[in-house]
């Protein structure tokens, strides 16, 4: 077999796109002609690729499904996706909710748990170009990601309603303090009614399966980056026993955490802790800012 490469690099995101667009990533993958890679990806906010080299395959548990399409958009995510990705490499984002709601005209829980074609869907028509324009192999990296920001860049956002109690809701979810619907919308101070309103409509689920979600997201995390602790040591604190979070892990990923831990994960591990870094570097500038 053909030594393997791997390179995923997560781009600071430029004053101005970071209301819209959470990350810039970039992935690169070296192996022989014909080979795969086979990995799985934890539950995400909307995600959307520009593939260039062998097709990707992509399937849910929902029956959503992707092979071959050059620019993949998914929805916001509280399952899995099981992929396999031969050589090839990728641009590409992930929205925040706000981002969803202003570069997009649909609600996002019309998307969530699913994975369109771009080219296909006319809901991401505009976004369309972009493929083209990163696909010359002459330029280098560096030139691809000054294209790909000065395109979002360009991209008209459209007024949001709620603007102020999306970025609140934003805030509040990865708050590891809170753990209750209740509690959530006693923080961004509005009735529990609107606050579900706004999760489906934005953040593509309602508000206690996000809640859910992000305790589970913090416990993978938290293994990926420090695997000597064991599930039992990774486990987020909000969870009332082991039990509790077997139930959630089967729940968001289809499997069991030991059958997780046991797989290859050639891409998800890089991934997470390229993520990590990138984290850790923004709050290190936002501490000597402060």
């Amino acid at each position: 077999m053909t030594a393997r490469r791997v390179i995923i690099q997560y781009c600071p995101v430029p004053s101005g796109l970071e209301r819209y667009v959470s990350t810039l990533f970039y992935c690169d993958v070296g192996i022989g002609e014909g080979e795969r890679l086979h990995d799985v990806l934890c539950p995400d906010w909307a995600t959307f690729r520009f593939h260039y080299g062998a097709p990707i395959r992509a399937s849910m548990r929902t029956g959503s499904q992707l092979e071959g399409c050059r620019f993949s958009v998914g929805g916001p995510r509280s399952q899995e996706v099981r992929f396999s990705m031969g050589p090839a490499r990728q641009w590409g984002f992930r929205l925040s909710p706000l981002g969803w709601a202003a570069l997009t005209e649909v609600p996002a829980d019309r998307y969530a748990d699913r994975m369109v074609d771009g080219d296909l869907d006319d809901a991401f028509a505009r976004f369309r170009p972009l493929h083209d324009l990163l696909a010359e192999d002459a330029l280098s990296p560096g030139d691809q990601f000054e294209r790909l920001v000065t395109f979002l860049s360009a991209v008209e956002p459209r007024p949001v309603a709620h603007e102020g109690l999306i970025g609140a809701i934003g805030r509040a979810l990865i708050d590891p303090e809170l753990r209750a619907v209740a509690d959530l919308a006693a923080a961004v101070d509005a009735h529990p009614r609107m606050v579900e309103r706004v999760c489906r409509a934005t953040f593509g689920f309602p508000p206690k399966l996000l809640l859910r979600r992000q305790r589970f997201l913090r416990s993978v995390e938290q293994f990926t980056l420090m695997p000597a602790l064991k599930w039992i040591g990774a486990m987020d604190e909000a969870y009332h026993d082991q039990a509790q979070f077997v139930r959630d892990f089967r729940a968001f990923m289809g499997m069991t955490p030991r059958e997780y831990a046991a797989l290859d994960k050639p891409l998800t591990e890089p991934l997470l802790r390229e993520r990590a870094r990138l984290a850790r570097q923004a709050n290190a500038l936002r501490l000597a800012a402060g």
